[in-house]
């Protein structure tokens, strides 16, 4: 057993704590393409963030796709509740001198709004996005100043909790923040994964990651396996820090990969590549979460399974900004 020892600025206070190591949319309906080894196992609906298109839609196992969102400038970022039931919109209303960001809960049905409130971040951050709990209940706000940190909300907007730094380090830039069953979190802090659970006022080490390039960290839902980009691939562990699986390989970088609402696929983010000095895009496959290793080059031959998301121009599906599968 290894001792960890790690503090999180909470409502102000430094606590000190020992961690324990042990080794509404509009569907246009446009019907399936060919997607390779077929949809029927799959279930669910990928949402994805595509240029000037807006963010859209491939539903499965129909195979069809359409807008969801129009592209809005404004538009922070989206969610949709774990049973699909429910779409959270986080908006940029800034103007000057003034940052307020609206998040508003509708129904995916009718669009009637359930929740609308306004945040204004510490910071004065417009571009907080906001992320639903599992349960609904809550919503994690995140921001790139470090005087926001990450607040958690109930999903009227009433205040929980902000958590500042760990061990008195901000939190990274880039650092991934996700939701778990119970209310917990799991995220990332330098080389380290972290579990937060709720009064969120200490943590428990997942896992050490000591590898020169790694992110990209994903959560099934049952949250029990990671998934996780190593170098140019992707992995998978379980979550009591087991040593990672390689799961894709190419002749080019997987990154940007998550579970199907099952657990039983992984969308992949194959071919990713750099479009600008800020942008990055990626083409959507699909392949099965089952320890194998999947080949899913753009050029050479794939391996049997793999499923190229496709349902309009008979061309493959690309994402360049948030992606969710629902």
């Amino acid at each position: 057993m290894k001792t960890y020892f790690a503090s999180i600025t909470y409502y102000g206070v430094i606590l000190l704590t020992s961690l324990i190591l042990a080794s509404c949319s509009k569907d246009d309906n446009i019907g399936g393409g060919d997607n390779g080894a077929g949809l029927d196992g799959l279930s669910g609906t990928i949402y994805y963030d595509w240029a000037s298109d807006g963010i859209m839609r491939f539903a499965m196992p129909a195979g069809s796709g359409g807008a969801f969102i129009p592209d809005n400038s404004d538009l922070n970022s989206f969610d949709v509740s774990r049973d699909g039931q429910e779409r959270l919109t986080v908006m940029n209303e800034s103007t000057l001198g003034v940052y307020p960001i609206r998040f508003t809960l509708s129904k995916m049905s009718d669009n009637t709004v359930l929740e609308n409130f306004v945040y204004n971040s510490p910071g004065l951050n417009a571009y907080c996005k906001g992320y639903l709990s599992h349960d609904k209940s809550h919503i994690l706000i995140t921001s790139n100043d470090e005087e926001d940190g990450l607040t958690i909300v109930r999903r009227n907007g009433e205040f929980v909790t902000r958590l500042l730094d760990i061990n008195g380090e901000p939190f990274d830039f880039n650092a991934t923040r996700l939701w778990l069953p119970g209310n917990s979190l799991l995220i990332t802090h330098k080389n380290y994964i972290i579990r937060l659970d709720p009064p969120y006022t200490s943590g428990q080490l997942v896992k050490e990651m000591t590898y020169d390039d790694w992110g990209d960290l994903d959560v099934n839902p049952a949250g029990t396996q990671l998934l996780v980009r190593i170098g140019n691939h992707l992995h998978t562990m379980d979550m009591n820090g087991s040593e990672p699986v390689k799961i894709t390989e190419s002749n080019f970088k997987e990154a940007k990969g998550m579970f199907s609402p099952d657990g039983k696929h992984i969308l992949v983010g194959s071919n990713y590549r750099q479009t600008g000095p800020f942008g990055f895009v990626w083409d959507l496959k699909i392949i099965p979460n089952d320890g194998k290793v999947y080949n899913v080059d753009p050029v050479a031959a794939n391996s049997p399974g793999v499923i190229p998301v496709i349902w309009r121009n008979d061309k493959i599906e690309s994402a360049g900004g948030q992606v969710i599968w629902r």
